[in-house]
């Protein structure tokens, strides 16, 4: 299974207005990413779950898991995931239950209080922490062994404290190319060169 890990560095943690995405934190720069990690030509992939450390006002962090081969009711436009997303904020504050562990929006949707630190100490017991990162080792030389999680910034990029805890659990740094590309295109980048390796 694929896995990504976006670091949204302003992205609210409250519910906000869906016809305004990117003054909710660039919002719109999440659901972007989103849609381009799942959608491909009259499909949806149920190969690769997606997930989003969102880092801002006023109740960070808050933790989005869009997991593939559950995935139901989602759609390619920016407005229809933010409202997805909108609609989680609404419904996890509004519940009494205990937020110890995920919980769940709708099919294949859920969301946690999990950090992203927490969160990549869990999967790096059985996944190969990877950060997409210019400096990286070029993505057509690195050996993938198929159980990668990958772990990019938004348009800011990840905060220093973020690379740090990168580098205390010895993620590797891969680059997509000799060029600065948006985080979305980086998601497809990585996604073309799984489809053409098989893996």
């Amino acid at each position: 299974m694929r896995e990504f890990l976006l670091f949204a560095r302003k992205a609210w943690t409250k519910p906000f207005n869906i016809n305004e995405l990117p003054k909710a934190g660039r919002m719109d720069v999440v659901a972007r990413c989103i849609t381009n990690a799942f959608f491909i030509s009259y499909s949806i992939r149920k190969d690769t779950n997606f997930f989003v450390s969102l880092n801002g006002p006023p109740n960070p962090p808050l933790l989005l898991k869009f997991i593939g081969n559950e995935l139901k009711g989602i759609y390619y436009d920016e407005r229809s995931v933010g409202g997805k997303i909108n609609e989680a904020l609404k419904k996890f504050y509004g519940s009494k239950k205990l937020r110890e562990n995920d919980f769940k929006i709708s099919e294949g949707f859920y969301i946690s209080e999990d950090s992203f630190e927490k969160f990549l100490k869990f999967k790096s017991f059985n996944k190969k922490i990877v950060y997409l990162h210019e400096k990286g080792i070029d993505i057509r030389n690195f050996d993938f062994a198929g159980n990668e999680i990958f772990v990019l910034g938004d348009h800011k990029g990840l905060p220093k404290k973020a690379e740090k805890f990168l580098d205390k659990i010895k993620a590797r740094k891969v680059s997509v190319g000799p060029r600065s590309y948006l985080a979305s295109h980086c998601i497809v980048i990585v996604q073309n060169e799984l489809d053409r390796r098989g893996l």
